[in-house]
């Protein structure tokens, strides 16, 4: 009862503060003298704003939650990115995302569409009809377990020369595998005689009861390959200028790379730690917050990522110190 009651004390004082740092004079449409909201970039209450997201399939998340986790995260910051014209919390002159990758790969649909919500941050603010055409949403990627494979084309979506692995990180594995267990001759040796119907030769050419033949495998060795050269491209295009031509074909050839190894061909830009790069930004002044999704049991009360933000803003939640516990304090509801 006691923390309900000191939870909408401060609700209480944060709409004051809204009210008194974002939304400006109101009385507008009073009739009274005319007056308009800031934009973030005339006002800012922060120069520059870090936010810290995690994108982990290693574990408990499957690949499935971690997608629309990461698609409902994208378009929650691209929301308050974009909305300048409407009272909302100013998070600075700058905005830079840094996401802690860490995912050995698996289903390229799973991967392909985590990697185009990463793309979309990236290409915040280049939009023709946006107000915000000065690419001021910096896009960081740290990996310092390991991010191989679909791991990898999340990684390399990083804007340039902000892709950074610790020292033992594992990046790489671009390449493109199928694997499945085919007991057609068991079954036959036992008087089982399976059964695939099909319309169109290429529909389904393994199955792990058909017969294998060659044709079959010479079809999904195609498709194999057809992916593998879409992967590639989607690493050449983003790590443009990056990676030298001459070693393109070796470093995308599934194998994979250290650290040192690793930034030595280009795959990325620094080696460091997410924690080392996080203290950076700590003691470079700027304001450290981390997105997670919502627990309501471990929080105990519904608020808005709003609310949060401007709970941290207001310094409600403790001032903001140039320590790394800080930013493991700082939370936002999904």
């Amino acid at each position: 009862r006691g923390s309900r009651k000191l939870w909408t004390i401060m609700q209480s004082k944060r709409r004051k503060l809204l009210k008194k740092n974002l939304i400006g004079n109101n009385n507008t449409k009073k009739g009274k003298n005319e007056s308009t909201i800031s934009s973030p970039k005339d006002n800012p209450l922060y120069a520059r704003t870090v936010i810290v997201m995690d994108i982990k399939t290693s574990g408990t998340e499957d690949p499935e939650t971690m997608v629309q986790n990461l698609r409902d995260s994208v378009s929650f910051i691209l929301d308050q990115y974009y909305d300048i014209q409407e009272a909302r919390l100013d998070m600075g002159k700058e905005l830079e995302v840094v996401l802690c990758v860490e995912s050995p790969g698996g289903a390229v649909q799973d991967f392909g569409l985590a990697a185009d919500q990463v793309t979309r941050l990236r290409n915040a603010g280049k939009d023709n009809d946006s107000e915000l055409k000065n690419n001021d949403l910096k896009v960081t990627v740290c990996v310092d377990k390991i991010a191989a494979s679909g791991g990898y084309m999340i990684a390399c979506q990083a804007h340039p020369g902000q892709l950074f692995a610790a020292p033992f990180a594992i990046v790489g594995s671009i390449g493109v595998l199928r694997e499945t267990i085919n007991v057609h001759d068991v079954l036959k040796k036992y008087g089982i005689q399976p059964l695939l119907l099909k319309a169109g030769n290429a529909k389904v050419p393994l199955t792990n009861t058909a017969e294998v033949t060659p044709e079959a495998l010479e079809l999904v060795q195609q498709n194999l390959k057809r992916t593998h050269d879409e992967f590639k491209a989607v690493v050449a295009h983003a790590r443009e200028g990056m990676i030298d031509s001459e070693d393109f074909e070796d470093v995308t050839n599934g194998d994979i790379f250290l650290g040192e190894r690793a930034k030595s061909l280009g795959l990325v830009d620094r080696v460091i730690t997410s924690d080392e790069y996080i203290h950076e930004r700590l003691k470079a002044g700027d304001r450290v917050l981390r997105l997670h999704k919502y627990d309501k049991n471990r929080m105990g009360r519904s608020l808005s990522p709003l609310d949060l933000f401007l709970l941290r803003s207001s310094g409600m939640l403790g001032k903001m110190k140039s320590s790394l516990r800080v930013q493991n304090e700082s939370f936002v509801r999904l």
